[in-house]
């Protein structure tokens, strides 16, 4: 039977959308303490860009946070399935460096018991990340082997892991417990910073790949749906290198187009293209006025000059299907909304995260930085 025809309801949530439920697990033995400060800042502006998750993706998602942190002396909850936005800040006073490394235990019991609660339903996603400066050195319950058969096991399920340390041989550790998706961070609080970061980033590009892929899932079946999120976790790399998109870089300045290039400038929604990359667009590659939106002569408008980001986004969303179902155009996307519109690339460059995975779409080096 069709998931449209019967939907299970998730027993935490009673709610039909996607439920995301994000469970960091975070390494709390005592090497940590050097890197606290950042550890806990880091944490909290993960928080943050999944609340930004939830407002973007508020009509498919639902967002959920669970951080369970370790040491050889404790491993507890100091957050379980809490809505994203009722969340508090991480202090100091919660997280308390001490003790050994017991990952294997707390991968252990957080994984068993979150599959414990979700199993069941059909409309939720799990996404785990692991974070430590360390390798296993006290765990009692749970071998390496019996964690690489439970990660399996979840994969399987559909359920993302991304595992993230230092002061090891990172992939080897991570890929011994069958997680590809790792990253390794330089042992200080600016590596710390910059590992969250990088998690940050990832994690919004995830959340817009389940956002595109929810509404085709709802006509599938439980197993359907299984197979195709474990499919999806084998093709696509969480943790990207900018080195891969050195190509796809639009260059700073254009002054002529090949035939089959389009220049994406941000637009007037009325077509009043008198200043910056719009006057380019009329003066050099057919741009019309009064023409706000989409393609004219060899040029694509994208309206900037109105509202906010979020009313800026459908016409994004609107670009990257036209440029899709366009493989023989090259699209040259200028730095829209960064000029007399006022917007940073900050603000702008996630509305992009979409063309990541489009290899017709050009992107400027700041937007790169942002989404990469």
């Amino acid at each position: 039977m069709k998931k449209n025809e019967t939907s299970k309801q998730n027993p935490l949530t009673g709610t039909d959308k996607l439920k995301v439920y994000n469970l960091v697990i975070l390494d709390e033995s005592g090497s940590m303490s050097t890197i606290r400060n950042a550890a806990i800042g880091g944490f909290n502006e993960t928080v943050g860009g999944i609340r930004s998750a939830q407002e973007q993706y508020k009509e498919t998602q639902e967002h959920f946070v669970s951080l369970l942190t370790f040491c050889s002396c404790k491993k507890h909850y100091i957050y379980e399935n809490i809505p994203v936005a009722n969340v508090p800040n991480l202090t100091t006073k919660e997280y308390q460096p001490c003790c050994g490394t017991p990952l294997f235990d707390a991968m252990g019991f957080s994984l068993n018991k979150l599959y414990s609660q979700i199993e069941s339903d059909d409309n939720s996603s799990a996404v785990v990340t692991i974070i430590t400066d360390g390798m296993e050195n006290a765990s009692k319950e749970f071998s390496g082997q019996a964690i690489k058969q439970l990660v399996d096991k979840l994969k399987a399920e559909g359920w993302n892991f991304a595992y993230i340390g230092t002061n090891q041989d990172v992939e080897e550790v991570a890929m011994s417990i069958s997680i590809e998706n790792h990253l390794s961070f330089t042992y200080d609080d600016s590596g710390m910073q910059d590992a969250w970061t990088n998690e940050r980033k990832s994690k919004m590009r995830m959340y817009d790949r389940m956002n595109q892929d929810f509404a085709c899932e709802r006509q599938m079946t439980s197993a359907e749906v299984k197979a195709h999120r474990a499919r999806r976790n084998r093709e696509v790399r969480n943790y990207r290198d900018m080195g891969e998109f050195n190509n796809r870089m639009t260059p700073a300045h254009i002054q002529t187009l090949k035939p089959n290039e389009i220049f994406v400038f941000g637009s007037d929604p009325e077509g009043l293209h008198t200043g910056g990359a719009a006057h380019a667009a009329v003066t050099n590659f057919g741009a019309v006025m009064g023409q706000g939106v989409g393609l004219q002569g060899q040029s694509y408008a994208i309206p900037t000059m109105q509202g906010g980001v979020e009313t800026i986004k459908p016409y994004v969303d609107e670009f990257i299907t036209f440029a899709k179902e366009h493989p023989d155009m090259t699209f040259l996307v200028t730095p829209i909304g960064c000029g007399i519109a006022g917007f940073t690339a900050a603000e702008i460059a996630p509305l992009f995260i979409s063309a990541i995975d489009v290899p017709n779409i050009y992107l400027p080096l700041d937007f790169w930085k942002e989404i990469i």
